[in-house]
C-alpha cells in the first residue's frame, strides 16, 4: 500500500483520539501551529465546529484505533479531506517523547509532509455487518473455550471411567466439579444458539453486497455461507493488495520472521495482518480437508513429511493465494491448479 501523496489543501490537522477526550492540532503550509484543542465531552459537535473554521481546506489525519468510525464518517459527512492513518506504523514515527499533545502535533505534520502510514478505510455501509461476522467467530473462539475447558477437568478427574463418587472424593468435591462441568456445557448451548442466531442475520443481510463473489465462493466444496461472507467482509477489495503475498502476510498466514547474517534474531511482527482473516482460512483449510478427498491425501502427506501445524499453514496459505485469484480474475475455483501450485509449496 503506498504512502499517500502531499494533500493539495492549505491546512493540516492531527486528532489523537482516545475514548474519553481527543486532541486536535492543526497547521498551515508553511508548518505554523494556528489550532490546537483538547475536546472531551460533546466530542462531534465541538470536532465539527473546531474544523468548521477551515472549511474544506484542511486535510485531517485520524489513527486508526479502535473507535476511528465515527471520526471519518463525520469528516467524510462534511465533505473535509481526510486521511487514516495506521496506528501501529504511525506510533514507530512518533519519537522518544510521547504525549497527546505531541501525537496530534505529529499526525497533523506526517499529513503536511505526506508521510502518514496509511490504514484501509473500511466503507461505512460494508463494516456493521463485518462486525456482526467478527463478533459471531468471537463466539465461536469462546464456544470452542469452553469445550476444552470442560474437557480438561473431565481428564483431570478421570471422568470417562466412571463416576467421581465411587472413587472416595468427598461429596462436597463431586459437587463441585460436576457444577463446572455443567456451567461449561450450559455456555456452549447459549452460545451454539447465539452464533447461529448471527448466522441467520448475516445470511440475510450481507449477500446482497457482491452476490456473484458470493456465489462462486459457495460452490467451492467446503466454504459455506458463513465462510464465504466472512472472506467477503474481510477482504472487501483485492485491490488494496499489489500481490498474493502481500495479501498473504496481511491473511498472517506466513512466517513472520527477522534473520541477519544468516541468523534468525527475532520472531518478527506477529500481530501484523488481519486475525479474522487468518482464521477463517484456517477454518476453510480444515474444512477443505474433510469435503475433498484429494486435498485431503495431499494434507496428510505433507503431515508425514513437515508436521501437523506446518502443514496446516502452508494449506491456509494456499487457499490464501487461491482466494487472492478467485478475487482478481473473478474465476471459478480449479482444483487441479490448486493442488499443482500446492504440490510445490
Amino acid at each position: 500500500m503506498q504512502t499517500p501523496e502531499r494533500p493539495a489543501t492549505n491546512y493540516y490537522a492531527g486528532i489523537d483520539l482516545h475514548k474519553q477526550s481527543l486532541r486536535l492540532h492543526v497547521i498551515d503550509a508553511t508548518g505554523v501551529t494556528v489550532y490546537q484543542e483538547t475536546i472531551g465531552k460533546h466530542k462531534y459537535i465541538r470536532l465539527r465546529t473546531a474544523l468548521a473554521r477551515f472549511g474544506r481546506d484542511v486535510t485531517v489525519g485520524v489513527e486508526s484505533t479502535y473507535n476511528w468510525y465515527w471520526v471519518i464518517d463525520l469528516l467524510r459527512r462534511e465533505g473535509i479531506p481526510c486521511q487514516l492513518g495506521h496506528a501501529r506504523d504511525v506510533h514507530r514515527q512518533q519519537g522518544k517523547h510521547k504525549s497527546d499533545v505531541k501525537d496530534a502535533e505529529a499526525i497533523s505534520r506526517m499529513v503536511w509532509l505526506g508521510t502518514l502510514p496509511p490504514a484501509y478505510c473500511y466503507p461505512a455501509e460494508w463494516r456493521a455487518t463485518r462486525d456482526v461476522l467478527r463478533k459471531r467467530l468471537r463466539l465461536v473462539w469462546e464456544h470452542t473455550r469452553h469445550g476444552l475447558h470442560g474437557a480438561a477437568v473431565a481428564d483431570q478427574y478421570l471422568i470417562e471411567e466412571g463416576p467421581l463418587a465411587a472413587r472416595h472424593y468427598p461429596a462436597s468435591v463431586v459437587a463441585d466439579i460436576e457444577r463446572v462441568i455443567e456451567i461449561d456445557l450450559q455456555m456452549q448451548n447459549v452460545l451454539a444458539t447465539m452464533i447461529q442466531q448471527l448466522e441467520d442475520w448475516a445470511v440475510h443481510r450481507a449477500t446482497a453486497h457482491d452476490p456473484e463473489l458470493y456465489r462462486m465462493l459457495t460452490a467451492i466444496p467446503g466454504v459455506g455461507p458463513v465462510i464465504a461472507l466472512t472472506l467477503i467482509y474481510e477482504i472487501h477489495t483485492i485491490e488494496r493488495f499489489r500481490s498474493p503475498q502481500a495479501f498473504s502476510s496481511y491473511a498472517r498466514v506466513v512466517n513472520a520472521q527477522c534473520e541477519s547474517s544468516g541468523k534468525r534474531v527475532g520472531a518478527g511482527d506477529t500481530k501484523c495482518g488481519n486475525p479474522y482473516l487468518c482464521r477463517v482460512l484456517h477454518m476453510l483449510a480444515l474444512s477443505s480437508v474433510r469435503t475433498q478427498p484429494r486435498i485431503a491425501a495431499w494434507y496428510h502427506t505433507l503431515i508425514r513429511t513437515r508436521g501437523r501445524h506446518t502443514a496446516r499453514r502452508i494449506l491456509a496459505h494456499r487457499w490464501a493465494v487461491a482466494m487472492y485469484a478467485i478475487w482478481k480474475r473473478r474465476e471459478a475455483f480449479d482444483l487441479n491448479k490448486f493442488l499443482g501450485t500446492a504440490t510445490h509449496a
